[in-house]
């Protein structure tokens, strides 16, 4: 069963693209924060520890794959979706290789990601 009330961070320099899915997680009584790089991500990460976080590769100054790593340095347990529009089998390997737990692939449709999200979240309760 998913643990209730649990936080997703979710991660991406373009914001409105994760505002359907932040909209999703809340109606289903998720608590939210929405960061703008990988950066900004590390810091909530650092102060907040999220349950999960979603996390687009193609950032500026620090891609998904760095960010991914850092966060999984910071604490093991988070579970980290990686969402990219990259399709080739390299991209795979690199978001397991940085720690991912799930790898979708851009356009994801908001019904698939929070299927994913509730599975992983069920997984850590």
């Amino acid at each position: 069963m998913t643990r209730a009330a649990a936080h997703v961070l979710l991660v991406d320099d373009h914001p409105k693209a994760l505002e359907v899915f932040e909209l999703r997680l809340k109606g289903l009584g998720h608590r939210v924060t929405i960061a703008n790089n990988g950066e900004v991500a590390i810091g909530v990460v650092e102060r907040d520890r999220p349950d999960l976080v979603v996390l687009d590769v193609t950032m500026p100054e620090m891609n998904g794959y760095q960010a991914c790593r850092a966060i999984k340095r910071i604490d093991p347990a988070i579970a980290v979706i990686i969402l990219t529009a990259k399709t080739e089998a390299a991209d795979r390997f690199w978001a397991s290789q940085s720690g991912a737990d799930e790898f979708l692939n851009k356009p994801i449709d908001p019904a698939l990601l929070v299927q994913k999200i509730e599975a992983l979240l069920g997984k850590s309760s």
